[in-house]
């Protein structure tokens, strides 16, 4: 027990490295108990320990998450997932950890949504919580850029300026640091049906991307687009 400790605190220490900047700037969010379980197994594959990243799949909130949503997630995502883990398929396991984050960033974006329809919540307070919502989401969507970007380069800058495009609309250009291109920009007024607009488009994209990843993970096609890892 006190070695699987210590080998989670190693590994833990090798995730929290910082990730690769974004065109929406370098903000990293801090992680909770999802992404830092994420992150986890990533760091417990890239060392070869698939025995550990297994366990901190089947012990984890990832796990527990995906077993909650199992209905509305991909068939066959959370066995999938276990059986990369257990061969070493990493990128099987990157492909089926981004369907799940990009999963959970479209649900926060449905909240967006739901938030900006509120109308009996005063204005200010209303955008407010909407950017709130989208740096949630960006939370899950920074862990899935890489592999968004790798099967198809498009949907990820689609996706990555929706994320500009919608603090900008929602009057948080200058106050969110990720948003560092938006900041250089002259701020416009708030306008939250352009906002809406934005991130309805985001979800759609992202409900296509995790389709057509699902369609490649059962496949077994993941090599084909994130050759190396």
């Amino acid at each position: 027990m006190r070695r699987l400790v210590v080998a989670l605190a190693l590994l833990s220490l090798g995730s929290s490295m910082p990730a690769t900047a974004h065109h929406v700037g370098t903000f990293i969010p801090r992680d909770d108990d999802i992404t830092k379980n994420v992150k986890d197994i990533r760091a417990a594959t890239a060392a070869g320990r698939f025995d550990l990243a297994v366990r901190l799949f089947d012990d984890g909130i990832v796990h527990a998450t995906m077993e909650k949503q199992e209905k509305r997630l991909p068939r066959g995502l959370e066995d999938g997932l276990r059986a990369a883990l257990r061969r070493g398929n990493l990128p099987g396991v990157d492909l089926r950890l981004a369907i799940f984050l990009a999963f959970l960033t479209e649900e926060r974006l449905a909240d967006t949504l739901a938030r900006l329809a509120a109308a009996d919540v005063p204005a200010e307070r209303r955008r407010d919580q909407a950017r709130k919502l989208i740096n949630a989401a960006w939370r899950y969507y920074n862990l899935a850029d890489f592999v968004v970007s790798a099967h198809d380069a498009r949907t990820g800058v689609a996706l990555r300026m929706g994320f500009e495009d919608a603090q900008t609309f929602l009057g948080g250009m200058m106050v969110d640091p990720m948003w560092a291109t938006a900041a250089k920009r002259n701020p416009v007024p708030p306008d939250e049906a352009r906002a809406a607009r934005v991130v309805s488009s985001m979800r759609g994209t992202l409900r296509r991307f995790v389709a057509a990843a699902a369609a490649v993970a059962a496949s077994g096609g993941a090599r084909n687009f994130l050759p190396g890892r």
